[in-house]
């Protein structure tokens, strides 16, 4: 049973693995109890009064709580923070009941003086192990009150030495993961953007002694898209809490009587068996319950993005001429990137124009797309929709319409502006060109782009008392346009990209069909990008290119090497077929018909990361469906003139025998038990070396 309710107001969840567990206390506050390896007796939960005699040390610091707030002698960083009309700071609450709805609970809390209620949303996945957390708080008054921090979810865990894996990253440099131990005070994970930025990601993995296969992890992920702030704070009290939400920095919030504000979801999970579960868990949720249908069941297509190609310097002949070499390589999916539109020969002038440049395809779009058609292809297109550079038709006609202080110039980033997305005349010209934009074209695909953060934080239409709202609102309308354009096009495939990885999240999840996770296609770093990623985001919605990055004088790679780390997410090209030799055309065109074979065990099945490059000397990766298993294996440069190596996959029945294939020549049958016990024995022997191992069962 997945939400029991026991005696003395006992609260515990249960998913497949795990139990998460609180309580109404003495005086009606909840009480965090339990959050690990699965429980199923809820009477071993005892709700007893907790004794504290330390006066210095208020009580409520001391306890390990489901929703503090600030003030009350609470001097720990607390989760929601509201101001009453009449100056009232703090939100004293009690228990005022629950209710059931399949399986979702939600708690209500009251404060008890004024009429304000915050409900707690907890939603327990059992099949996926995952348990979302959300909070809702609503004025049931009529004298207006300002909700000033409003985080998703609070939980802790006990003790102390916890240490927390996540991604300090920038632009080509995404998913850079670290891990450092937590001592004392607080951690702080955030985004002041307006967007989830690059810096960190709205997620959290912590343990004590864990690795690929072993040890108890706790982990978390905030289904938001704007500025974020997650607090991880050891007090001296013998536990860790955690906070996770919207970030309150400049954020305020008026309710008026009867408005209510929702936070975003929080979904938790716990892998009592290392990272390799938990990795697993997340793309099998996100799968089910996050990614939108009809797509989440769809392997992604083999593309090929012009842009290292032309850059800006497209126009029809020459992309005929691409479209004809991706074909012969057996690209399903024809990109044109940036440079189609408006006056756009660089990244000056263009950007809010979404008008097909008549100068560069005088007979529009149809030539690319038909001759597209007779390959059986279909056509994709770049744009970044929330810009506008002011060397524009549109910012020339609505210079109002991005975030900008009266009395001061605007601030450019990449010499672009901000299009103020509170405001509902901009998000429905932002509409109505896009879909205009699909419906006048043969359009199957559009990569989504976002390039600088948000600077001066106002609006012309919004009250200057409103202006703290704006980081919110801004997020919201981002939501409503790409809702509002799925809903009008839902056979139009979108990827989300913001200069790389500055997009991934599980807020944009349910809008987007994959993600870009890194401008840097150089295919070392794409190594350590990619595993990073790997931690908490599906394989599916990886997008890795071939491209000509590492072989541009930087540091040459085998264009085997590069393909072979691109097959393991959504295959796609970029490299500039114009320069491509017969062989390097007739490698591509193998290999691409090779990942079409083995995609849906790619996107589709259990991810096993067997070995790391920092750590190991080696990159190994496997994916496995139950039956079939696929290993890709990376060598940068052989060390002391190490090059035989040991892979034990996972995942295999051992009692089965596989057939070893290796770079497409079979080897020889061994047992399941064998592989994964003694492993599978493979040579790399050379600089930037790559090897494809196929286990088909017998």
């Amino acid at each position: 049973m997945a939400i029991i309710i026991g005696k003395n107001n006992v609260f515990l969840l249960n998913t497949r693995n795990c139990s998460y567990s609180f309580s109404v206390d003495q005086e009606g506050l909840l009480r965090h109890l339990y959050w690990g390896a699965r429980i199923d007796s809820v009477e071993d939960f005892k709700n007893e009064p907790y004794i504290w005699e330390q006066g210095f040390h208020p009580l409520n610091d001391v306890k390990r709580e489901e929703c503090s707030s600030f003030g009350t002698m609470r001097f720990k960083e607390t989760s929601f923070k509201v101001t009453f009309a009449d100056g009232v700071r703090d939100f004293r609450y009690r228990y005022a009941g629950h209710t059931i709805d399949n399986d979702e609970l939600t708690v209500v809390l009251e404060d008890t003086v004024y009429p304000l209620q915050m409900s707690l949303h907890y939603k327990v996945y059992e099949d996926a192990d995952i348990i979302e957390k959300r909070r809702t708080v609503k004025n049931c008054g009529t004298e207006v009150v300002t909700v000033e921090r409003l985080h998703s979810g609070e939980c802790s865990l006990p003790g102390a030495g916890w240490n927390l894996k996540n991604f300090n990253g920038m632009w080509n440099s995404d998913f850079d993961a670290y891990e450092q131990k937590i001592t004392g005070g607080k951690t702080v994970l955030e985004s002041l953007r307006g967007a989830t930025g690059h810096v960190a990601n709205p997620s959290f993995v912590l343990y004590q002694h864990a690795g690929e296969t072993y040890g108890e992890v706790y982990y978390g992920a905030l289904a938001w898209s704007g500025n974020f702030k997650i607090v991880l704070e050891q007090t001296p009290y013998e536990y860790l809490n955690i906070l996770a939400g919207m970030n309150d920095t400049d954020f305020e919030w008026r309710l008026a009587g009867g408005e209510a504000l929702e936070a975003p979801a929080l979904y938790l999970g716990y892998s009592p068996d290392g990272f390799d579960r938990m990795s697993n868990a997340m793309g099998e949720f996100s799968r089910r319950y996050v990614m939108p249908k009809p797509m989440a069941e769809k392997p992604l297509s083999v593309l090929y993005n012009s842009w290292e190609a032309t850059y800006f310097d497209v126009n029809e002949q020459g992309q005929l001429q691409l479209i004809d070499k991706a074909a012969q390589i057996g690209v399903e999916l024809f990109v044109m990137d940036d440079g189609w539109f408006g006056q756009r020969s660089d990244d000056h002038a263009g950007l809010g124009d979404w008008r097909i440049n008549t100068t560069k395809f005088p007979n529009g779009l149809a030539p690319l797309t038909q001759k597209l058609k007779s390959y059986g292809m279909q056509f994709g297109l770049w744009i970044e929709p929330e810009m506008v550079n002011p060397d524009s038709d549109l910012y020339r006609a609505h210079p109002d319409w991005v975030y900008h202080y009266a009395s001061r110039p605007v601030m450019e980033g990449r010499y672009q502006y901000m299009l103020d997305l509170t405001r509902q005349d901009v998000q429905e010209y932002i509409i109505a060109e896009i879909d205009r934009l699909l419906t006048e074209n043969d359009i199957s695909y559009i990569k989504w782009d976002m390039n600088r953060g948000m600077s001066e934080v106002a609006s012309a239409v919004l009250d200057r008392s409103e202006f703290k709202t704006i980081w919110y609102r801004h997020t919201k309308g981002f939501y409503h346009i790409i809702q509002s354009l799925r809903a009008l096009h839902p056979e139009v495939e979108w990827e989300a990209c913001a200069s790389g990885g500055g997009r991934v999240d599980y807020g944009a999840m349910p809008y987007f069909d994959e993600f870009w996770p890194s401008d840097n296609t150089d295919p070392l770093d794409r190594l350590s990008i990619q595993e990073g990623y790997s931690y908490l985001y599906p394989i599916k919605y990886m997008r890795a290119w071939v491209t000509d990055s590492g072989n541009n004088g930087k540091r040459a790679m085998p264009l085997l090497f590069r393909l072979h780390i691109s097959m393991c997410g959504a295959l796609g090209i970029g490299l500039n077929l114009n320069e491509s030799t017969e062989e390097d055309m007739a490698l591509l065109k193998k290999y691409v018909a090779l990942y079409k074979e083995v995609r849906s065990i790619i996107q589709f099945g259990q991810l096993h990361r067997l070995a790391s490059l920092p750590v190991d000397g080696l990159q190994a990766v496997q994916y496995e469906n139950g039956e079939e298993s696929v290993l890709f294996a990376f060598l940068d440069h052989p060390s002391r003139w190490r090059t035989a190596f040991t892979i034990r996959p996972r995942g295999l029945d051992a009692k089965r025998s596989y057939l070893v294939e290796i770079e497409g020549q079979q080897d020889q049958n061994y047992s399941g038990a064998f592989l994964m016990n003694n492993g599978l024995k493979i040579t790399l022997n050379h600089d930037y070396a790559s090897c494809m191992v196929r286990l088909l069962p017998e």
